[in-house]
């Protein structure tokens, strides 16, 4: 596989180390696509897991308003989460058949967070959090910085 890459990309473009999130994997075609996207795990202090980050650029890798974009999102997980409650709230009520308590993390696991394109909000992006109770992800699209709908298992 690495004699592919080398031939696709010229060298090790697949995979390169990035000055803030370390190490980060290309996940696109050998023709520039406008859903090529980097991906990468991070660990945020308030998670007991690292979150697969995935970032959306081109070979040049990402910029610096979507690391901007990545530290305003995870130095508040209460108001991320607040961001997607608005579609989750049915789909959950509906799987669950309880009421939401209030504290996110006593049903949310966040396992994901979708850069969007230079780090503009009014791109589109998404939140992937994983609801043990249903046994199921729940992903909130963003359209336009407003969470557009609910994508369960995708």
């Amino acid at each position: 596989m690495s004699k592919l890459q080398r031939l696709w990309f010229g060298g090790s473009a697949a995979e390169k180390h990035h000055e803030f999130f370390g190490k980060i994997l290309f996940m696109g075609g050998v023709k520039p696509r406008a859903d090529d996207y980097w991906e990468n795990e991070q660990y945020v202090i308030e998670l007991q897991k690292p979150i697969t980050v995935l970032i959306t650029a081109g070979l040049d890798g990402p910029d610096a308003a979507q690391i901007t974009f990545y530290k305003q999102c995870t130095a508040d997980l209460d108001q991320l989460f607040q961001k997607c409650w608005p579609i989750f709230e049915p789909d959950f009520q509906m799987w669950t058949k309880k009421k939401f308590s209030g504290k996110w993390q006593d049903d949310f696991e966040l396992i994901s967070l979708e850069i969007p394109l230079n780090g503009d909000a009014d791109n589109p992006w998404s939140v992937c959090y994983f609801v043990e109770a249903t046994n199921h992800y729940f992903s909130a699209c963003f359209e336009n910085n407003i969470a557009a709908y609910n994508l369960i298992d995708g």
